[in-house]
């Protein structure tokens, strides 16, 4: 018995690293948008303005696609969900926030679209622990919960760094506290 002693805490140790990484959540996945984006209202100074289709392919080409603004490059068919909710009728969380600072700001144009979302950047985002500038640049849509950042954070990669270590150590410990001759 002795002599598996080792692998035993080598198999545990292994277990114990690997479980965080097996989810029985399944990813959510999502639609591609539709052909094209339904029109978005908002009231600016008692008028009524409209975003379009045309609007929203600019504000993505122009900013959302642009390095200069967000690091991540989002997959064409779903950049829209940054703003919109799943079903592309209405606006996500993100999206009214977007829509709130450009009724203060004016007309749908591309300026003020950046605008807009310079002003919402800094804000809180549905992804636990990020703004939605910082959710952007992970790879997440800051509108979601379940979105997950496809580019973690240095720290969270040092830290399950230390964690391995530690195990590693504490297991090479183990072998020898138990294997002492007596």
């Amino acid at each position: 018995m002795k002599k598996y002693l080792p692998a035993i805490i080598v198999i545990i140790s292994l277990v114990m690293v690997m479980a965080p990484f097996a989810s029985s959540a399944s990813p959510v996945t999502l639609p591609a948008a539709p052909t094209s984006l339904p029109s978005i209202s908002y009231n600016y100074n008692g008028t009524n303005e409209s975003i379009s289709d045309s609007n929203w392919t600019a504000f993505f080409s122009s900013v959302i696609d642009n390095t200069h603004y967000v690091k991540y490059s989002f997959n064409t068919s779903t950049q829209c969900l940054i703003v919109y909710d799943l079903s592309y009728t209405g606006m996500n969380p993100y999206g009214l926030q977007f829509i709130n600072a450009l009724s203060g700001i004016g007309t749908p144009t591309l300026k003020n679209m950046t605008l807009a979302f310079n002003e919402t950047k800094n804000m809180s985002s549905q992804v636990k622990g990020y703004t939605d500038i910082e959710a952007l640049n992970a790879g997440a849509y800051p509108g979601f919960s379940f979105s997950k950042p496809v580019v973690k954070p240095l720290s969270t990669q040092y830290l399950y760094v230390g964690i391995f270590v530690a195990i590693i150590a504490g297991m090479i410990a183990l072998y020898y506290v138990f294997n002492r001759k007596k």
